[in-house]
């Protein structure tokens, strides 16, 4: 099993598109067409099973994720899960928090391969190897090279 961890805010959903939307979900903020068409490729690619790292699972339930991956944002593959919400971070705290989250999901699942994509710098956490920055809100995964890279990672053992 191969799983792609995913952050929303600035990868999927962009600096450009951070309007919001009123759904059948709520308040949902929109996702970029471009993004997902990458994400999507990666999927594709990969055989990866999304995993929400993101915050949102915080404001939606994993079968209001699944709806809205699939549903309102185009994506090919349903969320899977959710990563494991820990409980008190400060701001200072949040990329450490979200690694934190990941890598007890990695170990509670062991996945034969897995990359967590963020536009959070998680690398003090998260090995070179399982982590893809995405550090620009208007671009998240449609960055250039970042979905070859993303690819490489979660394929390397094939």
């Amino acid at each position: 099993m191969k799983i792609l961890y995913t952050d929303i805010d600035y990868v999927l959903s962009l600096s450009s598109e951070y309007t919001q939307k009123q759904t059948k979900w709520g308040w949902v903020s929109r996702f970029n067409a471009k993004a997902v068409s990458v994400y999507n490729e990666i999927l594709e690619k990969t055989g990866a099973l999304p995993v929400i790292s993101s915050d949102w699972k915080h404001h939606y339930t994993l079968t209001q994720l699944q709806e809205i991956f699939v549903d309102f944002a185009g994506i090919s593959r349903i969320p899977v899960d959710t990563t494991p919400y820990i409980p008190g971070a400060t701001l200072q705290q949040l990329e450490e928090f979200r690694a934190k989250e990941i890598l007890q999901h990695v170990e509670k699942r062991n996945p034969d391969a897995w990359v967590a994509i963020d536009d959070l710098d998680l690398s003090k956490w998260i090995d070179p190897l399982h982590f893809v920055h995405l550090p620009h809100m208007n671009e998240g995964i449609k960055q250039s090279g970042k979905a070859k890279e993303v690819i490489k990672l979660l394929n390397r053992n094939d």
